[in-house]
């Protein structure tokens, strides 16, 4: 009897301390990890500069380029022309005086005024041949031509000129009161053989010369008064 006492005493020690058995501690709740913020992605340094406009290619003109209007056509180069000057006219009207006088108060030196110079004096000695443009009866009875004979000369200096290379320049400075059948025919005759040109702009409101000097592209300056015409013959020769 004292035996099964002791059995029951320890059977009940045992399932006391199942139920106590186990952690002490409680389990505890999985803690859930805050999810990590995700980083703006780091700017890199090209990204962060600010992407420079295209310069713009267009070609600005040379800094040599005439400054005076062109009417869409080249502009003329500084120091394009050089050596000796020949100077005629072409329709013996008295603008191939003013240049040539204008020529004289630039301080130019290496000019010939002949207004009725024939292809034989057209030698190499010269360089440059200046053709003023602009028809006047009285001009050419004064100087004992008629349009015809006129037209015979200027054809045959052209052609002397261009067979020993001389650069052509063709100039109509006396503006609309140099226009007309007579002039127009002059202008005709000449400007085609043109290689510069330098023209008085209320002279060619109806661009004739600018449609002539338009088919080969000539370097062009026009001008509002006839005294510009120094300025520019003394650019063309670098002065």
């Amino acid at each position: 009897m004292k035996k099964f006492i002791v059995l029951v005493l320890a059977l009940a020690m045992v399932l006391s301390l199942a139920a106590c058995g186990g952690s002490s501690n409680p389990t505890a709740a999985p803690t859930t990890a805050a999810p990590e913020t995700t980083k703006a992605p780091e700017t890199t340094k090209a990204q962060d500069q600010t992407t420079a406009a295209p310069q713009d290619e267009t070609t600005a003109a040379p800094s040599g380029d005439a400054s005076w209007e062109t009417k869409g056509l080249p502009a003329l180069t500084k120091g394009c022309l050089s050596g000796n000057i020949l100077i005629t006219s072409v329709g013996q009207s008295s603008e191939a005086d003013t240049v040539a006088n204008l020529l004289k108060r630039a301080k130019f030196d290496n000019y010939t005024q002949n207004n009725v110079v024939t292809a034989d004096a057209v030698t190499s000695s010269y360089q440059v041949l200046v053709m003023v443009v602009g028809g006047s009866s009285k001009g050419l009875g004064g100087a004992g031509l008629d349009q015809d004979k006129e037209t015979a000369r200027v054809t045959a200096v052209i052609a002397k000129a261009q067979e020993l290379g001389l650069k052509i320049v063709c100039m109509h400075i006396g503006g609309s009161d140099r226009r007309g059948t007579l002039s127009d025919a002059f202008i005709n005759l000449a400007f085609p053989a043109a290689e510069y040109a330098v023209v008085l702009k209320e002279g060619d409101t109806d661009d004739l010369m600018k449609g002539i000097l338009a088919a080969k592209n000539v370097p062009t300056a026009y001008i509002d008064k006839q005294l510009e015409s120094r300025d520019v013959l003394a650019f063309m020769f670098g002065k």
